[in-house]
């Protein structure tokens, strides 16, 4: 049976929050292997219990920007890919950053998307490399159908 991993660096109690607690317990019941990659841990009591935190045992980590936190996450990714290289990465966070990290070892990635790059950027090239990205990963999901079309 694969490894799910959930990567989500910062969970900070908004709208792709709630969207974690939903599929990550929905996630639980279906599969045996099951773990969140994050650097918060204020919100672990929305969990299953039965799901794997993975995280660093100090809590002076969340206290740093989100950026620091997506770099601290991707190491712990790392090194979960390498301990298992036979696992799924649903990404609700830092998505560019974890596509990358997992093609490079040859993982399949699954992308959560709440902004489609045509309404935050006005950048020519910064729009094109997310789309770029986003065509990487094995799927995206997104709130709504409309979504997943506009992500060209």
């Amino acid at each position: 049976m694969q490894k799910i991993i959930i990567f989500m660096p910062s969970i900070e109690g908004g709208g792709v929050e709630k969207n974690l607690f939903i599929v990550a317990n929905y996630f639980a019941k279906k599969f045996n292997d099951l773990s969140i990659i994050t650097i918060s841990k204020s919100y672990k009591n929305k969990f299953n219990r039965n799901i794997k935190f993975l995280t660093f045992k100090s809590d002076i980590w969340d206290k740093f920007s989100r950026r620091f936190k997506y770099f601290l996450s991707i190491i712990l990714l790392i090194k979960e890919i390498i301990k298992d290289s036979n696992s799924i990465v649903f990404a609700f966070q830092a998505n560019i950053y974890c596509i990358i990290i997992c093609k490079i070892f040859r993982i399949k990635v699954i992308v959560r998307s709440n902004s489609a790059p045509a309404g935050w950027s006005k950048n020519y090239l910064k729009r094109n490399i997310f789309s770029y990205f986003l065509h990487k990963a094995e799927k995206v999901i997104a709130n709504s159908y409309d979504f997943v079309k506009k992500r060209i």
